[in-house]
């Protein structure tokens, strides 16, 4: 009888590892996933920071806010992700938190690309820079209290959330930030728009300069 017990329970034992085995295939792909998307996150800020510190050091004071938001973006990716032991598996793997991070690193990324065009025109002036990279500055800053705000689905006080809730929190986040995100967007497309007005007005001025003597003479 002893014996039977006893093998009864190897066998039961066995089939426990099995199934932990097979849930950690299952979930490995999952896991696989999100740890590619936060490592290419990683790299195109950590990029982006790199690239903007050698520009703040040849004097391109614009750019400092490309070095700033990319240093917070990634403490708070950091503090996310160190924050996910304390919330359930569905939490972590849902799309629309690796969405988020994405989307600030799209509104830095085109910050920085947008600034260095628009400071080496020379149909912007100094004060036209100015205005634009403080509008730039406000847009950053929403996106990274956005970005801050996720935090608070992994914080102590918000514990006592659903799933659904926590979801459902994260839905309006995404919203929010693909509104500031589309903000950027329209504010760039403006500047540029501008930027090639005032070229188009000098082109023809010059054109009209260049008519004006060629018929004096």
């Amino acid at each position: 009888m002893q014996k039977k017990i006893i093998l009864i329970s190897l066998v039961l034992l066995g089939l426990s590892s099995t199934q932990a085995s097979a849930q950690l295939v299952v979930s490995a792909p999952l896991l696989e996933g999100q740890s590619a998307v936060q490592t290419g996150l990683q790299k195109t800020m950590k990029g982006l920071e790199a690239a903007a510190n050698k520009l703040v050091a040849f004097g391109v004071k614009e750019q400092e806010l490309t070095k700033t938001f990319a240093r917070k973006n990634l403490e708070q990716h950091k503090e996310w992700y160190d924050g996910l032991l304390k919330v359930s598996a569905a939490v972590r793997d849902y799309r629309r938190v690796r969405s988020i991070y994405a989307k600030q690193t799209q509104i830095i990324q085109q910050y920085s690309d947008a600034i260095n065009v628009l400071r080496t025109s020379p149909y912007i002036s100094p004060q036209q820079l100015t205005q634009m990279t403080s509008v730039y500055a406000q847009l950053l800053t929403e996106g990274a209290n956005t970005v801050a705000d996720l935090r608070t689905v992994v914080s102590p006080a918000m514990l006592k959330m659903t799933d659904a809730e926590r979801m459902e929190f994260i839905d309006q986040l995404d919203a929010k930030i693909t509104d500031q995100l589309g903000l950027v967007s329209y504010f760039t497309r403006r500047n540029m728009m501008q930027l090639r007005a005032a070229q188009q007005i000098e082109q023809d001025r010059q054109t009209l300069l260049s008519f004006m003597g060629a018929n004096a003479r």
